[in-house]
């Protein structure tokens, strides 16, 4: 069993060490460290109303039973990074994908002087990181049990203590994060569960590509609009609250236009590797650029790619640029449903 120290020396591991294609899983009921992530505190009176200013989702919505996630834009309307709000005790937790939390700050910290805010980028070395748990399954029961608070209802929902903090994320099976936010509770919670503890996250990517999800790295930052993304049907993006940077852009290309390309979730028959694309029309092009990818279940990897609409929806055979032998097929995704 891991114990405290452990987990923290997980966080500090580079992210590509735990990505490799060739690890074969399934989803089970398992616990599983997320090293995917890092954490920013915002604190000060005026931090609703600051964040308000500069984020794409309604940030007034923020409560103790309600987190939000949503994009950080810049000028021109592209995505700089996605996160996730929540609440806690008189401070906002944003947790972001491992590498953004530096451009996060910078970005924000520019129009921080104006408003009574407070920015700090919290780190696993100095313990003052939440460790980050997702849990799958009837796992869930027991730790929510051993930490004394009830599974949120809904997406989204919290449910937290003073030490700990549950949100329930999307997927297509039932699954938590859990937030540590004391060394004391996680050490204790990690000892008293019986359930079998991972620090492989492909199952958990999985989980996050056939959701749809996929999380703005360093590499992939302002790269895109949110509608390439699907954050315009994820929930990511507020239409109805007031300006934000690159606001003006990101609402006229979704009242005025109709998306071109949108982010797809496909099936592969063969495995993914890191220098795959997809080859929408055979002959045509280099191929499209694979955003996320998970190997994981052996005969059906996954992944998230963006196309045309048009060649989507064609029904032509689409390959893998690295393997002609293969069979690329789109899928539905889960907020695209009526």
């Amino acid at each position: 069993m891991m114990n405290y120290a452990e987990i923290r020396a997980h966080l500090r591991q580079p992210l590509y060490e735990v990505l490799q294609p060739s690890v074969i899983l399934t989803m089970k009921n398992s616990i599983y460290v997320l090293q995917n992530y890092e954490f920013i505190r915002i604190s000060g009176v005026d931090r609703i109303s600051f964040l308000q200013g500069q984020l794409s989702c309604n940030t007034e919505l923020l409560c103790a039973g309600r987190s939000l996630t949503g994009a950080l834009c810049n000028l021109k309307g592209r995505v700089i990074a996605d996160f996730r709000l929540v609440e806690h005790n008189e401070d906002i937790i944003m947790q972001c994908a491992a590498g953004m939390a530096d451009k996060i700050h910078a970005t924000l910290s520019k129009y921080a002087v104006f408003s009574k805010v407070e920015l700090s980028q919290l780190q696993s070395k100095d313990n003052s990181a939440p460790v980050a748990l997702g849990i799958v399954g009837k796992g869930m029961d027991e730790a929510l049990s051993i930490l004394g608070l009830e599974l949120p209802e809904n997406t989204d929902g919290v449910s937290s203590l003073a030490t700990s903090t549950v949100v329930r994320v999307s997927g297509l099976s039932e699954r938590i994060e859990i937030w540590m936010h004391t060394e004391a509770a996680a050490e204790q919670l990690l000892a008293t569960l019986n359930e079998e503890k991972s620090d492989d996250l492909e199952p958990w990517l999985r989980a996050d590509i056939e959701a749809g999800i996929v999380h703005v790295t360093p590499k992939l930052s302002e790269e895109f609009t949110p509608a390439l993304l699907n954050y315009d049907l994820s929930g990511l993006i507020d239409f109805k609250k007031g300006c934000y940077t690159g606001q003006e852009i990101v609402a006229r290309m979704f009242y005025r236009g109709t998306a071109k390309r949108r982010l797809q979730l496909a099936s592969s028959s063969h495995s993914i590797s890191e220098s795959s694309k997809v080859i929408a029309k055979a002959g045509e092009g280099s191929g499209e650029d694979i955003l996320a990818f998970s190997n994981s279940g052996a005969t059906d990897p996954v992944l998230l790619v963006v196309l045309p609409v048009q060649v989507a929806d064609s029904g032509e055979r689409m390959t893998l640029s690295d393997n002609a032998e293969s069979d690329v097929c789109i899928r539905e995704l889960p907020y695209m449903t009526s």
